[in-house]
């Protein structure tokens, strides 16, 4: 049992090391300057270069869909800031009137009043 236990180890320490050497290397591949200069070359030659070789030639050809789209996109971004600087602010500390004081009772609904109680509302048109 012992020689096992001892072979086990000897086995993890192994794949330990192999483990550490492998990040090692990944580490060394992956600076940010490499990175940056796969994606450069991706953005040369790959599918991502296709993508923006037609996008420029789509507005090279047809100006005013990207330029209808580029004011739409801005007129939502204004919306959206005009709005959230409009939002009312509420202060919590304020003190508030009682319930009672800002409207009258009305527990009794149109629904709830019998025939006798509407008919002695009035009715204002107009």
């Amino acid at each position: 049992m012992g020689r096992q236990s001892e072979k086990l180890e000897r086995e993890a320490e192994g794949v330990r090391s192999e483990l550490a050497g492998s990040l090692a290397e990944l580490r060394s591949r992956l600076t940010p300057g490499q990175i940056v200069d796969q994606f450069t070359d991706y953005a040369r030659e790959g599918p991502a270069a296709e993508f923006l070789n037609n996008l420029a030639r789509e507005i090279r050809v047809n100006p005013m869909p990207v330029l209808l789209i580029a004011i739409g996109i801005a007129w939502l971004v204004l919306a959206t800031n005009r709005q959230s600087g409009m939002a009312p602010h509420f202060d919590r500390n304020a003190a508030t009137a009682p319930r009672d004081e800002i409207a009258p009772d009305n527990s009794i609904t149109g629904l709830e009043a019998s025939p006798e109680e509407r008919s002695t509302w009035a009715v204002v048109d107009g």
